[in-house]
């Protein structure tokens, strides 16, 4: 059994709000340090391997709603309408941010993992081209 800690000892502690695993094992959880709105680093997200070594942390500017994992990439969907694609290995933006207009509450890849399914808050559901940008345009 294993535990995931996030790094750094935060006062009050930092609060689990998004899991997801990767196909080969791989963990990205989002977590949330207090409730105070000018609060720095407030969410962060952080990478683990299969065995629960901590390998990457980045600061997030918006609070995760809706995360879903492929071999590559890290899709987020976030409560300020945007939709993220982040390299696993390293967490960094692959992409710039696709804005939805509404907040987003899920998100998943087909198969092919050539389109990006995103349920938003008001209940329509948008489907993303997701090739490569020369492919996509």
């Amino acid at each position: 059994i294993r535990s995931l800690r996030p790094p750094g000892e935060s006062s009050p502690p930092a609060i689990l709000s998004q899991l997801a695993v990767g196909p080969e094992g791989q963990v990205v959880a989002q977590t949330t340090v207090g409730q105070r709105a000018c609060l720095k680093d407030r969410f962060a997200l952080h990478l683990y391997s299969v065995n629960g070594k901590h390998l990457s942390t980045v600061p997030l500017d918006e609070e995760v709603t809706a995360m879903c994992l492929t071999e590559e990439f890290v899709v987020l969907g976030t409560m300020q309408c945007g939709l993220e694609i982040r390299d696993l290995q390293s967490l960094r933006a692959a992409v710039p941010p696709v804005p939805m207009r509404v907040p987003i509450h899920s998100v998943s890849v087909t198969k092919e993992k050539s389109h990006i399914l995103v349920g938003l808050e008001d209940g329509k559901l948008i489907v993303v081209g997701a090739g490569q940008p020369a492919e996509v345009s």
